[in-house]
């Protein structure tokens, strides 16, 4: 493998829980997957693994055993069924207790190392397959050579590091290209080492920092804006930042209290890195060999290296942009059907065609809205639909889209304002949802990350943001508003236990339930979730700012539970 890490045999690949890992090890762990995969026939494997290191070694193993990987647009379980049915997928690998179907990764790691070395790999076959959704809802792939994606890693490594030794911990899974390209092709290919979890909340991240001497942090806005207003942090050589427009105030924090230097990263999943820019500054500088152009409608055109040889040039980009001397260029907002919510992009059309898909409804629109907080943008849709509850199409809609991308409001209907021609414009669309709406009693995660538990058990931990508007707060207390903790085991445990194991059954008993601090509006919390099956019970936590909240063990299952 050493035309893709460029590690000596005893230099660190990655650091971090599972213990470290050197580049003979990421040799070994490579071949003992490209020996699983090798008698099938060649074609696609599909990675979901939460680990980095292990999302390395699957990465390398199944090209070296002459595939290509495919990456899903997002980890639901219903996305992974869907990507993985295509006739050139050959497995799916993951690190999952109870993923349905396909291969651990943990299991094949364990495996003897099949004996020589791993034959260099030839660059100009694809070897990566990305899932979009575009603007029409139609699930796209788009293909990457190995030398397009080496390429574009080397220029990223070659102009802001991490340098040989360098540290990088990303908090953006290794199945977003984003998180791919920066947080594991970077290191490989600079010599660098990838911290192994991708931690999320702003204590865990600080933590990671500092227990693992991080260098560099690969992460969006919505994660860094709650990193900004920590109280202290370890420096850092650089910061990337990319998936949406970084926030002048978020940048500034991040420069004045830290220190850190922020590089944010413009680019799209059909042409990788477009164009890099300082925070604060203005204007897009392209990368090397990249170069932007506008069309009549002032969208902006771009040709790049790393695009498909067979695409045509240049490549219109849904953005709209103002040229600047020079080459660069400044961004006015997007021009298509397609919203980046939290830096995830989300079709609308996507949106609507699940709906639709929900016994009941006879009719759907979506649209995108920006939002007050880190969002950037926020969804709305309009139903019209019989027998059903906003409650309810939520949790449809969760088996296929991220929870941080799940419509903030949705509006029952009995029709859809649709023009002669079937055209909804967009101004009668937002005037459905004029009228007040019914304070919410429902709290939606906006992250979600899978942990490392035993064997037979499932632990999840999830990100809230305790919405003001909560119908639990009327009357409890006036002036000093509390979420009661009915509220808390509702909709932070058990609505959330429902969602993400539908198959544990009737919650029968609530055991060690303890409440030790006060949740109030707006708070940022974590929820640890742990789950063992073979017992029916759910072992729970909550976390805010100033220590525990809760916990507590939920006991599911036909039976009382024992």
């Amino acid at each position: 493998m050493t035309t893709i890490a460029v590690h000596g045999p005893e230099e660190l690949v990655a650091v971090g829980e599972g213990a470290p890992r050197t580049g003979a090890d990421l040799e070994s762990d490579a071949g003992r997957v490209a020996a699983a995969l090798a008698g099938l026939a060649p074609g696609e494997v599909v990675i979901v693994c939460s680990d980095r290191y292990r999302f390395a070694a699957a990465m390398l193993g199944a090209w070296a055993a002459g595939h290509a990987i495919r990456l899903p647009p997002n980890v639901q379980p219903e996305t992974v069924r869907t990507v993985a049915s295509s006739a050139q997928v050959r497995s799916v690998l993951h690190d999952r207790d109870g993923a349905p179907g396909g291969s651990d990764v943990r299991a094949l790691l364990e495996r003897p190392a099949p004996a020589g070395a791993l034959a260099p790999l030839d660059l100009e076959r694809r070897l990566l397959t990305v899932m979009t959704s575009g603007s029409t809802g139609a699930s796209q792939a788009w293909h990457k050579t190995g030398r397009q994606l080496f390429d574009e890693a080397d220029v990223s490594a070659r102009l802001f590091g991490p340098g040989r030794g360098g540290r990088v911990l990303a908090t953006v899974p290794a199945h977003h290209i984003y998180g791919l390209q920066f947080g594991v092709l970077v290191p490989l290919r600079a010599g660098g080492a990838m911290v192994r979890s991708g931690a999320l909340l702003a204590e865990e991240v600080m933590a990671e920092v500092e227990r693992h001497a991080v260098t560099v942090l690969v992460s969006v806005p919505a994660h860094l804006a709650s990193l900004a207003a920590a109280d202290r942090a370890p420096p850092l050589s650089v910061v990337y930042s990319a998936g949406a427009p970084l926030p002048g105030t978020t940048a500034r924090a991040l420069r004045d209290r830290h220190g850190w230097p922020v590089v944010e990263i413009y680019g799209t999943t059909e042409t990788g890195g477009i164009a890099w820019r300082r925070a604060g500054d203005d204007a897009w500088t392209p990368y090397p060999g990249v170069s932007a152009s506008t069309g009549a409608d002032g969208g902006l055109l771009v040709d790049s290296p790393w695009l498909e040889a067979e695409r045509a040039r240049p490549f219109p980009v849904a953005d709209r942009v103002e040229l600047r001397p020079g080459g660069g260029f400044v961004l006015l907002g997007r021009m298509d059907g397609v919203a980046k919510v939290a830096g995830k992009r989300v079709s609308l059309r996507e949106v609507e065609e699940r709906l639709l898909a929900v016994p009941g409804v006879r009719d759907a629109a979506a649209l995108a809205q920006p939002s007050a907080g880190l969002r950037g943008e926020e969804i709305w849709v309009a139903v019209a639909a019989d027998g059903q509850t906003p409650e309810r199409l939520r949790q449809a809609l969760a088996a296929w889209f991220d929870p941080v991308v799940l419509p903030r409001r949705i509006r029952l209907v009995e029709a859809l304002p649709r023009e002669a021609t079937g055209k909804i414009a967009r101004e009668p669309l937002k005037a459905l949802f004029d009228a007040p709406a019914a304070p919410r009693t429902r709290i939606d995660p906006e992250g979600e990350e899978r942990i490392a538990a035993g064997r037979g058990r499932d632990a999840r931990r999830l990100t809230f943001t305790i919405p003001a508007d909560l119908a639990w707060f009327e009357g409890h207390f006036p002036g000093n508003p509390v979420l009661p903790g009915v509220a808390q085991l509702d909709g932070l445990v058990a609505r959330q236990v429902e969602r993400l194991w539908p198959d544990a059954g009737a919650l029968r008993a609530v055991k060690r339930l303890k409440f030790s601090q006060l949740i109030r509006p707006g708070e940022r919390i974590s929820v640890l979730l742990d789950r063992d099956a073979g017992r029916g019970v759910v072992a729970f936590s909550i976390e805010g700012r100033e220590g525990r909240c809760a916990s507590g063990t939920l006991v599911f299952g036909p039976g009382e539970g024992q």
